[in-house]
């Protein structure tokens, strides 16, 4: 029977995505005692995954793994008394795992969804939106008026943070790297839009420090231009840093320069992994509200079939689809 078989991409060596990436069909095993099984719908495909399978976190992360951090199912099976009834639809988060057809995992890694959020937003919902969530309401250290700037704003994650922050009171400096991206936010509060790749970019940071400087800065590039943005903080400011787009980590300069800024890593991995489950399903709820609320929304370009996996890799790493590749079960 079709529901007796596993199919799932797994990666046997570090490398990339393209070349590692293989698909393979199995009996479905037996459900270790304890666990839940989770008949998955959807995934998708974020650079994180791509970063992973590179071996970019090889000192963690072991071969061979199924990739996939983000995606929803449905219950198959689940222990008594896990509240987890068959068909409860859910989000099994917390580790690896999701390119694959059912999921194995502890009912506490399972966190219910309602109806009025479909599946391809719900699908969308961990990654980026809980991660602007958290760092807004738990990372920054927020007070009335204060003023926060934002990098690659255009991003997915760049435009749920304005979105976020806007709802929260703040109306942020956004900066993207390309002139075509300027005319992205006339239906976002921002104070300004800045183009990093301008020839008077330069001129427009050295007035934005004249005129007071920003609170926090919200960063996803790293490498040297964290020299930049750190050079715009007030004293004792904060730096939160979450992505690594310019593939380079933050040079040791930036703490001998500027030794009073509040510096955090923030990762969505060791928050979740920090909290007691009730705790992390209120933030998946309030998410589930910002998307109800039309505040957090995600293109979705397209959907590919698992057994289309290489299509669908191929498709996500095109940077021609305005939106998320989804790989459909």
């Amino acid at each position: 029977m079709k529901d007796k078989a596993l199919t799932r991409a797994i990666v046997r060596e570090f490398g990339a995505i393209k070349e590692v990436v293989q698909l393979e069909q199995l009996p479905l095993p037996e459900l270790a005692a304890g666990d839940a099984r989770v008949k998955m719908v959807y995934a998708t495909i974020n650079p994180s995954d791509i970063i992973t399978i590179s071996g970019a976190y090889r000192s963690r992360i072991s071969v061979p793994f199924v990739p996939g951090f983000e995606g929803v199912g449905v219950i198959e099976q689940a222990p008594d008394g896990a509240n987890l009834p068959v068909g409860q639809r859910v989000l099994p988060i917390g580790s690896m795992g999701n390119w694959q057809t059912f999921k194995d995992t502890k009912p506490e890694w399972c966190f219910t969804l309602p109806d009025f959020v479909s599946d391809r937003q719900a699908v969308n919902s961990y990654v980026n939106p809980m991660t602007a969530l958290l760092m807004l309401s738990e990372a920054l250290d927020s007070t009335p008026g204060q003023r926060i700037l934002i990098n690659a704003a255009n991003s997915a994650i760049g435009k749920m943070l304005i979105r976020i922050a806007n709802t929260l009171g703040f109306t942020p400096i956004a900066v993207v790297r390309k002139a075509e991206n300027l005319e992205l936010f006339s239906d976002y509060q921002v104070e300004s839009v800045l183009n990093s790749s301008d020839a008077h970019y330069p001129q427009a940071l050295e007035r934005l420090k004249r005129s007071g400087g920003v609170d926090a800065i919200f960063d996803c590039i790293g490498g040297e231009e964290s020299l930049i943005y750190g050079d715009l903080l007030v004293p004792n400011g904060q730096f939160i840093h979450y992505g690594l787009l310019s593939g380079k980590p933050v040079p040791p300069l930036f703490w001998r320069s500027r030794p009073d800024i509040r510096f955090m890593n923030f990762h969505l991995r060791q928050w979740i992994h920090s909290q007691e489950k009730p705790v992390v399903q209120k933030k998946i709820d309030e998410v589930m509200a910002l998307i109800r609320d039309g505040i957090v929304h995600t293109d979705i370009a397209t959907a590919f079939r698992l057994e289309n996996i290489a299509d669908a890799i191929d498709a996500a790493l095109s940077g021609e689809l305005k939106g998320k590749v989804l790989i459909e079960m």
